[in-house]
């Protein structure tokens, strides 16, 4: 039996209707773009997490695919990092001992470099130990907020007149303006004693024969290589780089931290010098 003209038109709108509410299949081109879109953004961020690996055997080997970044992104991750490091920062410590009725003075230690062990060659590992690239930053700052005559009196250049801390405060705070100076002051201070405590401990750790009746500590810094001077050789490219700028703070009164503190900086030098 023929189905009626109304069954029919039923049929054919619900046939119409099936057929406009079906999604539509993607087709093929599509799909490969997506895939291919994808496949980049995966290989670049590999590339990325590659270049961006300290030092090692594994960093070595993907250079060449990496070299890409360079021209480009080098230039311009600076929209994501506003005011980057582009020099290679150093902080030293020296310490002065008596001997013989005469005062000498200890090779400088570069404990920056003892730090960068925690990161040099190690894929993995802790970083909380590189404090010195975190001191660097005020250490320059506080001490370029002293005025000049407080200045003078932070640059000890002897040893045998190091200043005790109280008076080092005293003379300071001596040349301040208004509560603003004393504040810069103390900024100034806090910094210089934990800088010069772990002076003492590292120091200290480095000679454990000699009892050091001063130390003090310097900050270096060295741009990088310019850009257009990258291809050079390796002489060259040191060449070109900019003239180091060093500071030599004044010598201060030892500060030794307790028994403990001693004892872990005496074993993280152990460990990585």
């Amino acid at each position: 039996m023929w189905p009626s003209s109304r069954g029919s038109g039923e049929y054919r709108d619900r046939v119409q209707h099936e057929s406009v509410d079906a999604p539509s299949r993607p087709s093929r081109w599509r799909v490969a773009v997506v895939g291919v879109v994808v496949a980049l953004g995966a290989a670049h961020l590999l590339a990325v997490t590659a270049a961006a690996l300290p030092p090692n055997a594994y960093s070595d080997a993907a250079r060449p695919a990496t070299s890409y970044l360079g021209a480009y992104f080098s230039q311009n991750w600076r929209l994501f990092a506003p005011n980057p490091i582009a020099s290679d920062r150093v902080v030293r410590f020296q310490g002065a001992y008596e001997k013989d009725g005469r005062t000498e003075v200890t090779p400088w230690l570069d404990w920056t470099d003892v730090e960068l062990d925690l990161v040099r060659h190690r894929l993995v590992g802790g970083r909380a130990g590189y404090v010195t690239n975190k001191l660097y930053g005020p250490l320059a700052n506080r001490y370029a907020a002293l005025d000049e005559p407080q200045r003078k009196v932070a640059d000890v250049v002897d040893p045998a007149k190091v200043l005790t801390w109280r008076r080092l405060d005293r003379e300071l705070r001596a040349g301040s303006n208004d509560r603003f100076d004393d504040a810069q002051v103390a900024l100034y201070l806090a910094y210089d004693r934990a800088t010069t405590e772990l002076a003492t401990d590292a120091l200290e750790a480095a000679h454990p024969g000699r009892r050091l009746v001063a130390v003090r500590y310097a900050t270096r810094s060295q741009d990088v290589t310019p850009w257009a001077a990258r291809h050079g050789s390796a002489a060259e490219r040191q060449t070109a780089r900019p003239t180091p700028v060093q500071r030599i703070n004044g010598w201060r009164t030892p500060l030794r931290g307790d028994a403990a503190e001693r004892a872990v900086v005496a074993d993280f030098l152990r460990r990585h010098r």
